[in-house]
């Protein structure tokens, strides 16, 4: 009884994420361990599907946090903290697990209208296809530059040689800091006089 009593007594712990699930590949997410307890001094141990978790580059512990930099599809699974420290309580309960969910980035697509080999003088549209909803703002690069941030195509009026070359796109959620991957780079080739 008098080990069910001191069981039951220890610091109770739980685990908050920020940002909020589910995350995108690429995003910083950061795991706090929260142990009621007046007691300080915690060294605060982290576990993934029942695995320890050792820190590297990725995974580092700052005090009760846990921090995933570049997160990946892999780092998807059940999450959980316990504190360990030197005096009495010398233990918290484990916390709940909380299941961290990842999602991949949309990968938009450049669609160009007429074709991506036009005349001068043509106009060109080129339209960001992203495949996932939500309300988004474009950034349009050619050549590896920002060209210029606009709606969802980028009009070319009267298009001339010097419009030709590599043009790529990617989106921004406008109420979220979450954006999409960079499409594909396509060719725009302008001949003819």
């Amino acid at each position: 009884q008098c080990v069910l009593s001191l069981f039951s007594g220890l610091p109770t712990s739980t685990v908050t994420v920020t940002p909020d699930n589910p995350v995108f590949t690429g995003e910083t997410v950061n795991l706090k361990c929260v142990i009621n307890s007046d007691h300080s001094n915690w060294r605060y141990e982290w576990y993934k599907d029942s695995v320890k978790l050792q820190t590297s580059e990725r995974y580092t512990v700052n005090r009760d946090t846990l921090t995933i930099r570049g997160v990946t599809e892999s780092d998807r699974g059940q999450y959980w903290c316990r504190g360990q420290r030197d005096g009495r309580p010398n233990s918290s309960t484990s916390s709940s697990a909380v299941s961290l969910s990842v999602k991949v980035r949309p990968k938009p697509v450049v669609v160009v209208q007429p074709d991506v080999c036009v005349f001068r003088g043509e106009t060109v549209t080129l339209t960001c296809d992203i495949q996932e909803t939500g309300v988004w703002r474009y950034s349009w690069y050619k050549d590896q530059y920002d060209s210029r941030r606009t709606d969802h195509d980028y009009i070319i009026t009267s298009v001339d040689p010097s419009h030709a070359g590599l043009y790529s796109c990617r989106g921004t959620q406008t109420k979220t800091p979450q954006y999409s991957q960079r499409s594909d780079r396509v060719t725009l080739t302008v001949s003819g006089e």
